[in-house]
């Protein structure tokens, strides 16, 4: 099983690289059946970006949001209600809009 689409690895690599500046990320998948975290970022050397079922559940939007969201905390932001960075996916609009920018 893939970890994440062909069109979501064009995505990564051709707008959210070179948007943050990071220079390279790991894809990695975890078995994980919770519905929450579903996609969380490690740091490192070269950072390593989770993703569950739940992540790959998601629809197209909805899971490049979520990638959006691993890339800010990869450029230094913490979450942040009062701007709705939110570390709940409902609830995070500031990731949305940054999306929405990047498309």
């Amino acid at each position: 099983e893939m970890v994440i689409t062909k069109q979501d690895e064009e995505f990564i690599k051709h707008v959210l690289l070179p948007w943050s500046g990071v220079r390279a990320v790991y894809i990695d998948k975890s078995d994980s059946r919770k519905k929450y975290p579903d996609i969380w970022v490690s740091f490192g050397e070269i950072p390593v970006i989770t993703v569950t079922r739940e992540w790959r559940r998601q629809g197209l939007h909805e899971r490049r949001k979520r990638l959006v969201h691993e890339f800010l905390h990869l450029i230094g932001m913490e979450h942040d209600d009062s701007i709705g960075f939110s570390t709940f996916p409902k609830q995070d609009s500031y990731s949305m809009k940054i999306y929405r920018r990047l498309t």
